[in-house]
């Protein structure tokens, strides 16, 4: 993982960008691997918040991509039986 400044609300926002890329591939069709890639970046970033830092619409916001992803990779999965 890259090194990040330690000023959480700057995690928070890169955390943001993150999610965002998860909606845009997602949209253009780019693949639910790379989008899962991009979550799991979110997500480590958002873990390593200092304790008292979380955010919880950012949680349910990671929570619902995953929702997203994983009913997304559940469905390709299907598709490929």
């Amino acid at each position: 993982m890259f090194p990040l400044p330690v000023d959480p609300q700057f995690i928070k926002e890169v955390v943001g960008f993150w999610l965002d890329d998860v909606e845009d591939r997602l949209e253009e069709g780019r693949g639910v691997e790379d989008a899962n890639v991009s979550w799991k970046i979110a997500n480590a970033l958002y873990l390593k918040l200092p304790a008292g830092c979380g955010d919880m619409a950012l949680e349910d916001r990671i929570f619902q991509q995953r929702v997203k992803l994983s009913n997304l990779t559940n469905t390709t999965n299907e598709d490929n039986l």
